[in-house]
Protein backbone atom coordinates (compact mmCIF):
# COMPACT_ATOMS: atom_id res chain seq x y z
CA UNK A 1 0.00 0.00 0.00
CA UNK A 2 2.92 2.35 0.77
CA UNK A 3 4.20 1.84 -2.62
CA UNK A 4 1.46 2.19 -4.14
CA UNK A 5 0.88 5.76 -2.32
CA UNK A 6 3.74 6.87 -3.24
CA UNK A 7 3.16 5.65 -7.31
CA UNK A 8 0.21 7.70 -7.26
CA UNK A 9 1.55 10.64 -5.69
CA UNK A 10 4.78 10.20 -8.32
CA UNK A 11 2.15 10.65 -10.80
CA UNK A 12 0.20 12.79 -9.50
CA UNK A 13 3.32 15.63 -9.54
CA UNK A 14 4.64 14.73 -12.76
CA UNK A 15 1.57 15.03 -14.72
CA UNK A 16 0.56 18.56 -13.51
CA UNK A 17 3.94 19.57 -15.61
CA UNK A 18 2.82 21.29 -19.00
CA UNK A 19 4.36 19.24 -21.79
CA UNK A 20 5.34 23.00 -23.13
CA UNK A 21 8.61 22.83 -21.09
CA UNK A 22 8.51 19.52 -20.27
CA UNK A 23 12.28 18.92 -21.86
CA UNK A 24 13.47 22.52 -20.87
CA UNK A 25 15.81 23.30 -18.72
CA UNK A 26 14.52 25.50 -15.39
CA UNK A 27 16.88 28.80 -14.01
CA UNK A 28 16.39 31.14 -12.07
CA UNK A 29 14.47 34.56 -13.42
CA UNK A 30 17.19 37.10 -13.26
CA UNK A 31 16.11 40.67 -11.88
CA UNK A 32 15.99 41.86 -15.87
CA UNK A 33 13.78 39.24 -16.71
CA UNK A 34 10.58 40.56 -18.43
CA UNK A 35 8.07 39.42 -21.28
CA UNK A 36 8.24 41.66 -23.45
CA UNK A 37 6.67 41.84 -26.67
CA UNK A 38 7.37 44.30 -29.58
CA UNK A 39 4.49 43.69 -32.34
CA UNK A 40 2.10 45.72 -32.09
CA UNK A 41 3.60 48.86 -29.75
CA UNK A 42 3.65 51.02 -31.73
CA UNK A 43 0.90 54.24 -31.82
CA UNK A 44 2.68 55.29 -35.33
CA UNK A 45 1.59 52.41 -37.12
CA UNK A 46 -1.51 51.18 -38.45
CA UNK A 47 -0.91 47.46 -38.62
CA UNK A 48 -3.08 45.54 -41.37
CA UNK A 49 -3.43 41.74 -42.03
CA UNK A 50 -5.23 39.88 -44.49
CA UNK A 51 -7.17 37.76 -42.03
CA UNK A 52 -8.62 34.85 -42.03
CA UNK A 53 -10.67 33.35 -38.88
CA UNK A 54 -12.19 29.87 -38.88
CA UNK A 55 -14.52 29.25 -36.34
CA UNK A 56 -16.63 25.79 -36.01
CA UNK A 57 -17.62 25.82 -39.67
CA UNK A 58 -17.64 28.86 -40.47
CA UNK A 59 -15.13 31.20 -42.61
CA UNK A 60 -14.17 34.95 -42.27
CA UNK A 61 -12.00 36.41 -44.61
CA UNK A 62 -10.87 40.23 -45.00
CA UNK A 63 -8.99 42.36 -43.49
CA UNK A 64 -7.82 43.13 -39.97
CA UNK A 65 -6.61 46.48 -39.00
CA UNK A 66 -4.61 46.46 -35.70
CA UNK A 67 -4.26 50.32 -33.92
CA UNK A 68 -2.51 51.31 -30.67
CA UNK A 69 -4.39 54.03 -29.92
CA UNK A 70 -3.20 55.13 -26.19
CA UNK A 71 -0.79 53.06 -23.84
CA UNK A 72 -2.06 49.84 -23.32
CA UNK A 73 -5.27 50.23 -25.23
CA UNK A 74 -5.86 48.65 -29.01
CA UNK A 75 -8.37 49.19 -31.26
CA UNK A 76 -9.20 45.94 -33.51
CA UNK A 77 -11.30 46.25 -36.25
CA UNK A 78 -12.01 43.24 -38.96
CA UNK A 79 -14.13 44.01 -42.15
CA UNK A 80 -14.88 42.02 -45.01
CA UNK A 81 -13.05 42.72 -48.55
CA UNK A 82 -16.18 44.56 -49.38
CA UNK A 83 -15.90 46.78 -46.54
CA UNK A 84 -18.91 45.10 -43.92
CA UNK A 85 -17.71 44.70 -40.37
CA UNK A 86 -17.19 41.37 -38.53
CA UNK A 87 -16.10 43.51 -35.39
CA UNK A 88 -15.04 46.44 -33.81
CA UNK A 89 -13.34 45.92 -30.82
CA UNK A 90 -11.07 48.02 -28.09
CA UNK A 91 -9.18 46.17 -25.32
CA UNK A 92 -6.89 47.42 -22.86
CA UNK A 93 -4.94 45.43 -19.88
CA UNK A 94 -8.39 44.57 -17.67
CA UNK A 95 -11.63 45.60 -19.97
CA UNK A 96 -12.69 45.56 -23.34
CA UNK A 97 -15.43 47.55 -25.32
CA UNK A 98 -17.72 45.91 -28.11
CA UNK A 99 -17.83 48.90 -30.93
CA UNK A 100 -19.83 45.88 -33.14
CA UNK A 101 -20.09 42.61 -33.89
CA UNK A 102 -22.06 40.03 -36.41
CA UNK A 103 -24.66 37.77 -35.19
CA UNK A 104 -22.74 34.51 -35.83
CA UNK A 105 -19.13 36.13 -33.81
CA UNK A 106 -21.72 37.46 -31.01
CA UNK A 107 -21.80 34.27 -28.92
CA UNK A 108 -20.50 34.10 -25.35
CA UNK A 109 -17.43 30.82 -25.70
CA UNK A 110 -16.71 33.10 -29.19
CA UNK A 111 -16.57 36.38 -27.97
CA UNK A 112 -14.78 35.43 -25.02
CA UNK A 113 -12.19 33.25 -26.71
CA UNK A 114 -11.72 36.37 -29.62
CA UNK A 115 -10.56 39.27 -26.55
CA UNK A 116 -8.68 36.38 -24.75
CA UNK A 117 -6.54 36.24 -28.09
CA UNK A 118 -6.20 39.64 -28.95
CA UNK A 119 -5.29 40.82 -25.48
CA UNK A 120 -2.69 38.36 -25.65
CA UNK A 121 -1.93 39.31 -28.81
CA UNK A 122 -1.33 42.76 -27.91
CA UNK A 123 -0.03 42.63 -24.43
CA UNK A 124 3.31 44.58 -24.70
CA UNK A 125 4.64 43.79 -21.24
CA UNK A 126 4.34 41.42 -17.73
CA UNK A 127 6.07 40.29 -15.22
CA UNK A 128 8.17 37.05 -15.69
CA UNK A 129 7.44 34.54 -13.10
CA UNK A 130 9.52 31.24 -14.16
CA UNK A 131 12.56 30.58 -16.22
CA UNK A 132 13.54 28.34 -18.55
CA UNK A 133 16.21 27.37 -21.28
CA UNK A 134 17.32 24.48 -24.38
CA UNK A 135 19.53 25.23 -27.26
CA UNK A 136 17.52 27.11 -29.21
CA UNK A 137 14.71 29.38 -26.76
CA UNK A 138 14.65 31.15 -23.35
CA UNK A 139 10.70 31.05 -22.45
CA UNK A 140 9.52 33.32 -19.46
CA UNK A 141 6.38 32.11 -17.78
CA UNK A 142 3.72 34.82 -16.58
CA UNK A 143 0.56 34.36 -14.42
CA UNK A 144 -3.10 35.32 -14.99
CA UNK A 145 -5.13 33.69 -12.96
CA UNK A 146 -5.60 30.12 -13.59
CA UNK A 147 -3.89 29.71 -16.70
CA UNK A 148 0.07 30.46 -17.64
CA UNK A 149 1.70 32.34 -20.59
CA UNK A 150 5.44 30.57 -22.03
CA UNK A 151 6.98 33.57 -24.40
CA UNK A 152 9.44 31.74 -26.48
CA UNK A 153 12.88 33.90 -27.16
CA UNK A 154 15.04 32.73 -29.86
CA UNK A 155 18.18 32.50 -28.43
CA UNK A 156 19.92 33.38 -32.18
CA UNK A 157 18.30 36.30 -32.55
CA UNK A 158 16.40 37.18 -29.46
CA UNK A 159 13.30 37.55 -31.02
CA UNK A 160 9.46 36.36 -29.93
CA UNK A 161 9.01 33.18 -32.18
CA UNK A 162 5.54 32.17 -30.05
CA UNK A 163 3.12 32.27 -27.02
CA UNK A 164 1.73 29.46 -25.56
CA UNK A 165 -1.40 29.77 -23.26
CA UNK A 166 -1.52 27.14 -20.95
CA UNK A 167 -3.98 25.54 -17.95
CA UNK A 168 -1.63 23.32 -15.13
CA UNK A 169 -1.75 20.56 -17.52
CA UNK A 170 -3.10 21.02 -21.08
CA UNK A 171 -2.23 23.74 -23.48
CA UNK A 172 -5.02 25.71 -24.98
CA UNK A 173 -3.56 28.25 -27.32
CA UNK A 174 -0.57 29.11 -29.04
CA UNK A 175 0.25 31.99 -31.27
CA UNK A 176 3.26 32.15 -33.74
CA UNK A 177 5.31 34.89 -34.83
CA UNK A 178 6.72 34.29 -38.34
CA UNK A 179 8.84 36.09 -40.83
CA UNK A 180 10.00 38.75 -38.67
CA UNK A 181 11.44 42.11 -39.98
CA UNK A 182 13.37 44.53 -38.25
CA UNK A 183 12.67 43.06 -35.35
CA UNK A 184 9.23 44.06 -33.92
CA UNK A 185 7.18 43.49 -37.17
CA UNK A 186 5.62 39.95 -37.77
CA UNK A 187 4.91 39.30 -41.32
CA UNK A 188 2.47 36.45 -40.71
CA UNK A 189 0.71 35.09 -37.48
CA UNK A 190 -1.03 32.10 -36.59
CA UNK A 191 -2.86 31.30 -33.70
CA UNK A 192 -3.87 27.84 -32.94
CA UNK A 193 -7.03 26.37 -30.14
CA UNK A 194 -6.12 23.12 -29.16
CA UNK A 195 -9.55 23.30 -27.48
CA UNK A 196 -12.41 24.42 -29.55
CA UNK A 197 -12.60 24.70 -33.56
CA UNK A 198 -11.27 28.40 -33.77
CA UNK A 199 -7.95 29.45 -35.43
CA UNK A 200 -7.05 32.56 -36.61
CA UNK A 201 -4.31 33.66 -39.79
CA UNK A 202 -2.87 37.04 -40.52
CA UNK A 203 -0.88 37.64 -42.83
CA UNK A 204 0.95 41.57 -43.04
CA UNK A 205 -0.32 43.50 -46.00
CA UNK A 206 1.31 47.17 -44.70
CA UNK A 207 2.14 49.48 -42.08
Amino acid sequence: MRYLLISILCISVFGCKVATVENFIESEVKSEDQVVNPYFSSTTIDYVYKSDISVYGNEFSGILILKKIAPQKHRIVFTSQFGSTFFDIEIDSESYKIHSIIEQLDRKIILNTLIKDFTLLVKEKDIAVERYYNDTYNVLKNEKGKYSNYYFYNLSDQKLDKIVNTTKRKEKVIILFNDIVEGHLAKNIYIDHKNIKLNIELNFLKK
